[in-house]
């Protein structure tokens, strides 16, 4: 038997660690930082103002055997005209009895919310870790990508679920080389005159966090499941990128001095987040992550954004190069990562500048 139990903000420790436990084996699977994760799941977090959730955990025989979040982000459905919820936080072991619990008890959560489908997985929204992993299952994901076993796609589908969308991902080495086309591309555009490149002023973090909020909201806002950042959630994230963020891994490209473009880079920090194993008070633990932190060699492109009205001019391609001129010259590889699989302008600009596809992720949906 299956008992479902809701989880409350008393019992939210048990549905933080049980993923620490189910995975304790695998040598790719890295778990956040449990107090960021708690931060997050509470109630009185920014991103529940706009959303309303459920927990709930599955037990056999007393032992914690899976989790899910089942959510209703009512800006998202006021932004993209939609009545749909969403589920997140999802991990099971390998039993298709546990898994039809948990999306029972979720979807009627979400049928008592009154929408009309469920998509996911969301951990809670596009803006945080999104998608399931469905093939690259051979390396270690980039910070803030998920990972998941191989067989939470098969419990997914037999539970009615079907794909919505792909999410791809792609690497990039030192090694790798332009194409001619794209380097043409980008030289007639530099010809044009009036465009600079800077590094954000992180001594301004506020202020260039304004600036690249307007542009990003601006730049996705007819993307697929995007949902716009408020000032509060801009703020959250530059609360929890400050620290590890390197000046060298962000730019903000201007035409004439108008903000016209941006990207930022961070260091893979999963390599440091595996040492640590959720916890920050092992001290042991915290002197070989930061030994890690100071030798990492890879890191992820999170955040690209061009205004429209500076579109079709080359200015994308001009980031990823300065990207990949300046950035991963510094580390040794980067992953760009994630890129819709229908949005083709940017697929083929990233593949022609020496990008290889190296992981894609999946977006799920069910009728209610």
């Amino acid at each position: 038997m299956v008992e479902i139990r809701e989880v409350t903000d008393k019992d939210l420790n048990a549905f933080i660690n049980f993923p620490f436990e189910l995975y304790k084996q695998d040598p790719y699977w890295v778990g956040e930082l449990k107090m960021d994760t708690r931060a997050l799941l509470r109630e009185n977090n920014a991103f529940w103002k706009h959303g309303v959730r459920k927990l709930f955990m599955a037990y056999q025989d007393g032992k914690a055997v899976g989790r899910i979040c089942a959510l209703v982000n009512h800006r998202f459905n006021e932004y993209h005209l939609e009545n749909i919820g969403f589920f997140g936080f999802f991990d099971c072991v390998n039993n298709e009895e546990v898994s039809a619990a948990l999306f029972k008890a979720a979807e009627d959560y979400l049928r008592g919310q009154g929408v009309t489908a469920v998509r996911g997985p969301a951990n809670p929204s596009s803006n945080h870790i999104y998608g399931l992993l469905v093939e690259g299952f051979d390396s270690m994901p980039a910070i803030m990508m998920p990972y998941n076993y191989p067989y939470y796609a098969e419990l997914i589908e037999r539970a009615g679920f079907t794909k919505a969308k792909d999410l791809l991902a792609f690497e990039r080495s030192k090694e790798d080389q332009f194409s001619e086309r794209f380097l043409k591309v980008c030289a007639r555009c530099e010809k044009k005159g009036g465009i600079t490149l800077r590094r954000l002023d992180l001594h301004q973090l506020t202020k260039e966090a304004e600036v690249i909020r307007e542009i990003y909201n601006k730049a996705w806002a007819e993307n697929w499941g995007f949902v716009p950042l408020d000032p509060q959630e801009m703020k959250d994230i530059v609360s929890e990128l400050k620290s590890i963020v390197r000046v060298e891994g962000t730019c903000i490209l201007e035409e004439n001095g108008v903000p016209a473009g941006f990207y930022i880079c961070i260091p893979n920090m999963n390599h440091v987040l595996k040492i640590l194993r959720g916890s920050l008070y092992n001290p042991w633990r915290l002197i070989k992550a930061v030994i890690a932190w100071k030798k990492i060699k890879d890191a992820r492109l999170i955040m690209l954004g061009v205004l429209p009205e500076f579109r079709k001019r080359g200015i994308d391609l001009i980031l990823i190069k300065h990207i990949i001129t300046h950035g991963v010259a510094v580390w040794d590889s980067a992953e760009l990562s994630w890129v819709l699989e229908d949005n083709a302008g940017m697929l083929r600009g990233i593949e022609e500048c020496g990008c290889h596809p190296s992981k894609r992720y999946r977006v799920y949906q069910k009728s209610l």
